[in-house]
């Protein structure tokens, strides 16, 4: 579906008026040491190790400076072709992929009424506040989303969502319900964060809904997500493995304040996969102030397995953080943040690290 998509867009945007065609772009550079902490190893790299992206594998290690791990450009391509039809194509290339382009996006959206939308095709997983711009770095306050609550194996899907909007006094109230799958062969996170070796990773049945309520000072997203999940693992030199139709739940729930110049960001997800005897949670909140271009800011986020009688290699580990975002010019930011990661893990993770970042972000 997704190649069939792209076709069919890029051979009509070749056919577009300049008024039907759309085109943006956004680019993140990202230069980061993770230093302190703790010594030894983790996958095979000298430590003190940082996770600066689950989903994508970029991992800080080794006291070194690295533009490599999370710098990345992106486009954006939307034709128009009739009022009520469109589509919609971006594509993010990173240095952690050696430059390889992935398709984040790539979707058709028909208004079925003024206020009601149907979107087929691929888009980013709704599961967090920020799933739609975690790679857009000038939405984000911070130098990256907290990974404590953002690091999950599969970001998008393949299916449909329809989304409903309507005003209720001052407040503007969403609620979309999305369907689909996702087929994620020699999984990136899987390989380089947690086993060394390929895993096909396929989420199946996605089934869920969100609603988002806001209006000028607050925001708020609640979230449930069901799908089974298929996984098949390759570890060398033995026969491969299978576990098969392994259910899983996702509740989350997000919150934010723009009043004067406090900024509040808050959000809680919990994933449950009851065969597994497995249950996590995750939170994060941040508190920033804007005096002028500038904007400092602290945060928490924390992320913790229930040890079970059949679940016991739990991960454990939390995160403070202080930066300042410095927007110096339209569309263009400067980000400085430190990091600190306490690792009580089970089992022998990351252990603890300090992370320096510098980011710089534009929209163009």
């Amino acid at each position: 579906m997704k190649k069939l998509m792209i076709a069919a867009l890029l051979s009509s945007a070749g056919m577009a008026q300049a008024s039907d065609l759309s085109i943006s772009g956004f680019a993140t550079v990202t230069a980061g040491k993770a230093y302190g902490g703790s010594d030894g190893e983790f996958m095979g790299q000298p430590c003190p190790c940082f996770i600066g992206n689950y989903e994508h594998g970029a991992v800080y290690h080794g006291n070194e400076w690295s533009l490599a791990r999370e710098s990345l450009v992106g486009l954006q391509a939307s034709y128009r072709f009739t009022d009520k039809l469109s589509g919609t194509v971006q594509a993010v290339s990173r240095a952690s992929e050696h430059g390889k382009p992935e398709v984040d996006w790539a979707y058709l959206s028909y208004d079925v009424a003024p206020d009601t939308t149907v979107q087929v095709g691929r888009r980013r997983l709704p599961i967090y506040a920020y799933s739609d711009s975690v790679y857009i770095g000038y939405t984000l306050p911070w130098a990256r989303v907290p990974q404590d609550i953002y690091g999950w194996e599969v970001g998008a899907y393949n299916g449909v969502n329809v989304r409903h909007s309507r005003s209720v006094g001052d407040w503007a109230v969403t609620g979309t319900l999305f369907a689909g799958q996702e087929t994620s062969h020699d999984n990136t996170e899987q390989r380089k964060i947690y086993y060394g070796y390929r895993v096909d990773d396929d989420w199946k049945h996605i089934l869920g809904g969100y609603l988002d309520v806001s209006n000028e000072v607050f925001g708020a997203r609640l979230i449930y997500m069901q799908n089974s999940i298929d996984l098949s693992m390759y570890p060398p030199g033995e026969d491969p493995t299978f576990a098969r139709g392994t259910r899983q739940r996702i509740i989350g729930l997000s919150g934010s304040i723009d009043y004067g110049n406090w900024m509040v960001r808050a959000e809680a997800n919990r994933f449950m996969r009851p065969a597994l005897d497995y249950k996590s949670s995750s939170w994060t909140a941040t508190v920033g102030y804007r005096l002028g271009q500038f904007m400092p800011m602290a945060g928490f986020s924390s992320y913790k397995e229930k040890q079970t009688a059949t679940y016991t290699e739990t991960q454990n580990d939390n995160t403070r953080f202080v930066g300042v975002r410095w927007d110096f010019r339209k569309n263009m930011d400067l980000k400085v943040q430190w990091d600190s990661v306490k690792d009580s893990s089970a089992y022998d993770f990351t252990k603890n690290a300090k992370m320096v970042t510098v980011t710089w972000d534009v929209l163009f």
